[in-house]
């Protein structure tokens, strides 16, 4: 380490750098969690149901709103793999908070298979059978079942019988209407998803084995493959869309999602009923159609990444988008609070880069005060006898450099101001840039008091002729009086009316070997104080840096107190 570089400067520039890059993956991943529409589903009544983040929005037979389900409401934190309608119209979803550690995310991102139990681990967590309606829920099967992790169900309405796909343990499962588990296969499969039973076989999104897998439904034979269905295309693997994740039965074709690696963007590919390849459904770029339904003689199609249901007829063709006033009300939240974690993450990357700078920054007013270092001329004296006279002014060279420097830091922070300006001129709600106007300001304002206290040490100078001190201070007024009523302190100078300021390492104001070795030898009769009593003197004689000492008190006054009536409200 370069031992010029202090070991407490090295530790906040990582702290800083660590909260920039926590702040800003946060503000990603929150913004990234509050997704548009995904599973769509449709009740043993003809009601369609889109679900999105925790809400599942309700549709009449025509697609008309009826009403949205809040399912934290019945014990939902955080939605977890899909849903299914029982005969009576109950429906079976996950209940619970995340239960998913770090270690869980990167085997599931290394297409690692799922180690852990699948008995809930509280007893208001797991796999539920829930009254929308009335909110009351019972747990499926005893001691319960919880997948903590992605998982497909279907429900087969004339006998209640729950099929699902243990997708991050690669099984099928099968349970009877209490949930009490009645089968299970081999790791046949390989991350399955949806689940669909049709014409008496159990239809499989083989994610990624890249197929649709029609399996065997019966109880004795569970699972047990009887076709393979290649439903990735040529024309699919040229845009790398090569995983099945969802499928529907429309008239006489199937509609496959085939995603992209990283299950996002997914195309529709459309085959016929003997599962030939027909075509593509076109889409608007960047769709990211998610679950796919029948209705009608159309399909709806959730697209996470635009906020829309889109909707089609059975030949493909599109036709307007869903109008949903319950969905829009979500999505108009969701779009705020997505714009406003986005804000955040930029606020993340915005301190990374302010980090840097000013590291850069520093280097060059660490280099800047090698250069300027050396007395001057003027400031070595007219000798270095004890009573020759010594006048002594700022290292002018030192001080052009901690001007540029400043001005540069200013320069750096006007971006600042261009994006707070861009949400407001850009944005529909530009109050979503109120929350940045106060550290805006407030860094602006830090600002302008170093600008002010830089260009405020322009003019200054310091002499002693015999047993007389002289100061010019910042506003150019000069004040004299015998050495023995002089104060000093390691950074500053007085006089009992007037001050000049020294200036601190790594950017003195005046060169430190012309204080050391000229000036402060001449000083055994002044009074030496202690930094606090120096900030007291500047403080009365009212100096650039006593007056910015008070602000900073002041405003560190003011943050606290709002600190403590935002905890105590």
């Amino acid at each position: 380490m370069n031992s010029e570089v202090h070991p407490a400067v090295v530790a906040l520039v990582l702290f800083l750098t660590a909260v920039a890059i926590g702040v800003w993956m946060w503000g990603s991943g929150a913004a990234t969690s509050l997704g548009g529409p995904a599973e769509l589903r449709t009740g043993p009544d003809g009601h369609q149901y889109v679900q999105i983040q925790n809400y599942l929005v309700e549709h009449d037979e025509r697609g008309h709103y009826v009403k949205t389900h809040d399912l934290g409401e019945i014990g939902v934190e955080l939605f977890l793999g899909t849903y299914a309608f029982f005969s009576n119209g109950d429906v079976l979803l996950r209940r619970g908070p995340d239960p998913r550690s770090f270690a869980d995310n990167l085997r599931a991102f290394q297409r690692k298979t799922n180690r852990n139990p699948i008995v809930p681990e509280t007893a208001d967590s797991g796999l539920f059978r829930c009254d929308l309606d009335a909110q009351q829920c019972e747990r499926f099967g005893s001691p319960g079942v919880d997948f903590k992790a992605a998982h497909g169900i279907f429900i087969d309405q004339s006998t209640d019988d729950v099929y699902i796909s243990d997708t991050t343990r690669h099984l099928l499962r099968k349970y009877a209407q209490d949930g009490e588990e009645i089968a299970a296969t081999g790791e046949a499969f390989k991350f399955p998803n949806q689940l669909l039973l049709y014409e008496g076989r159990l239809y499989v999104a083989d994610t990624n084995h890249h197929a649709v897998q029609v399996v065997e439904s019966n109880t004795d034979s569970y699972g047990d493959i009887i076709v393979d269905l290649d439903v990735v295309p040529t024309e699919a693997r040229l845009v790398d869309q090569r995983w099945p994740s969802h499928f529907v039965r429309v008239g006489r074709t199937w509609w496959v999602n085939n995603m992209k690696t990283g299950m996002n963007l997914g195309g529709l590919y459309v085959f016929n009923n003997d599962w030939h390849y027909v075509k593509r459904i076109a889409l608007p770029d960047e769709a990211d159609p998610i679950s796919m339904i029948a209705v009608d003689d159309g399909v709806w199609v959730s697209d996470w990444n635009n906020d829309v249901v889109r909707r089609f007829t059975a030949s493909g063709e599109p036709l307007p988008d869903l109008e949903s006033a319950g969905l829009e009300e979500i999505l108009a939240r969701s779009r705020a609070e997505r714009r406003q974690y986005t804000l955040y993450s930029y606020g993340g990357v915005a301190l990374v880069v302010f980090v840097l700078l000013a590291l850069l920054v520093r280097a060059y007013a660490v280099s800047m005060n090698k250069d300027g270092s050396a007395p001057t001329t003027e400031q070595r004296g007219a000798a270095t006898a004890e009573s020759a006279d010594l006048y002594l002014e700022p290292d002018q060279k030192a001080q052009r450099k901690m001007r540029a420097a400043t001005i540069l830091v200013g320069v750096l922070l006007l971006p600042l101001v261009a994006l707070l300006g861009y949400v407001f001129a850009a944005y529909d709600n530009p109050q979503l840039g109120i929350p940045f106007i106060l550290p805006v300001v407030c860094l602006f304002l830090a600002y302008a008091a170093i600008f002010w206290i830089v260009n405020a040490n322009r003019g200054t100078a310091i002499r002693i002729s015999g047993d007389t001190l002289t100061l010019r201070d910042h506003a150019g007024r000069e004040s004299s009086c015998p050495l023995r009523d002089v104060r000093y302190s390691v950074s500053a100078i007085a006089t009992r009316d007037t001050a000049v300021f020294l200036g601190r390492e790594p950017a003195p104001v005046y060169a430190r070997e012309a204080i050391d070795e000229q000036l402060i030898p001449r000083l055994a009769s002044a009074q030496h104080v202690n930094p606090f009593t120096m900030t007291r003197i500047l403080i009365e004689i009212q100096h650039p840096q006593g007056i910015v000492t008070v602000l900073a008190l002041v405003a560190a006054a003011i943050l606290g107190i709002v600190a403590l009536l935002e905890k105590v409200g």
